[in-house]
């Protein structure tokens, strides 16, 4: 068993943030401590930190990495004043961008879009527009907003769930670094340490609750970090189902259905999330720029360390991904 891949590894959790663009957000308003932590990390879109990027992947064995600028998403919704014209600008600036580096280095990069969160139906039609490009695959956005009682999960966010049902255009859901509205957590600077996988659960499991993924079947679900602590939680959500009715439909079941990747990097987790969620909806995921250099490379080479066997290996770096993105991403492989 080889823990380096072929060249055809495909990293479904990476981030470009272009400086621009974050500049754009602070003039619409958003704190410049909420863009600091997207801002030199060799993430921009400049050709500099694009070649440090594109190397770094080379020597990972990854052929192509799906970018979105989650958690830096035009949703506003602690911004007085934001109206949906501005909303839907920043969204497209960004989108354009990426649909420039799409073309720019062609096989490298496929995205998941912006969309003005906070708009619904101005949302559902970016989504239409973004399915139209051969280079999005869906949508990203934040697991949770500035507002602790607003959930992915509203049925105000349903015109774009069906929209992006009617093209099979993923749903990507990623950590905002809100502390996951704990304030004991923020209070001690856990945002993102215990924070961000937490954040992950909870959208997946509000999504559960309201029974999105079965209201939605053919909206593919992409969960960051292996989903969090659901994994560990597994058997409780089950008999909390079979017992108390807290979820329309068994979470065993619905967690064999959403897609997780692998930005975990601990092999035990790995384990535990294949035998919890299957071995068919894992996908690799590095979180650049996040983790780089020798542990970018870990993200693609701790996966054999799992001990689950070359065909696992081979389905998480390269076989799931192709199923869950298609055509389109079989496209850059010319099959």
């Amino acid at each position: 068993m080889s823990d380096q891949p072929e060249a055809t590894v495909i990293d479904t959790h990476a981030h470009v943030y272009p400086a621009r663009y974050l500049d754009h957000l602070e003039e619409l308003g958003v704190p410049a401590a909420s863009t600091k932590i997207a801002r030199n990390m060799r993430a921009s879109d400049e050709p500099a930190e694009m070649s440090a990027r594109l190397a770094q992947m080379d020597e990972a064995g990854v052929r192509l990495q799906v970018i979105s600028a989650t958690p830096q998403s035009p949703e506003f919704s602690g911004v007085g004043g934001v109206s949906q014209a501005q909303a839907v600008g920043a969204a497209r600036m960004v989108n354009d961008i990426y649909a420039e580096l799409i073309d720019a280095y062609p096989g490298r990069f496929l995205a998941y879009g912006a969309v003005p969160i906070g708009f619904p139906e101005a949302a559902a039609e970016m989504a239409a527009e973004l399915a139209e490009h051969p280079g999005f695959v869906g949508v990203a956005i934040n697991a949770i907003f500035q507002d602790p009682d607003a959930s992915v999960a509203e049925e105000r966010y349903f015109p774009l769930y069906e929209q992006l049902a009617s093209t099979g255009s993923v749903l990507y859901i990623h950590p905002t670094g809100q502390a996951a509205h704990a304030p004991g957590m923020r209070s001690w600077g856990l945002d993102w340490v215990n924070g961000a996988p937490m954040e992950d659960a909870i959208a997946a499991l509000q999504l559960m609750k309201q029974d999105v993924p079965r209201k939605f079947p053919q909206m593919p679900i992409h969960i960051a970090h292996l989903g969090g602590d659901l994994p560990f939680l597994a058997q409780r959500l089950e008999d909390n189902f079979e017992d108390w009715d807290s979820f329309p439909t068994s979470p065993a079941q619905t967690l064999r259905e959403l897609w997780f990747d692998s930005a975990n990097f601990t092999p035990g987790a790995l384990r535990l999330a294949e035998e919890i969620y299957g071995g068919s909806h894992l996908l690799t995921g590095s979180d650049y720029p996040y983790f780089q250099d020798e542990k970018y490379t870990r993200s693609v080479t701790y996966i054999p360390r799992a001990g689950l066997g070359d065909a696992f290996n081979d389905s998480l770096w390269r076989g799931n991904a192709l199923s869950l993105y298609g055509p389109k991403l079989k496209a850059v492989f010319g099959e």
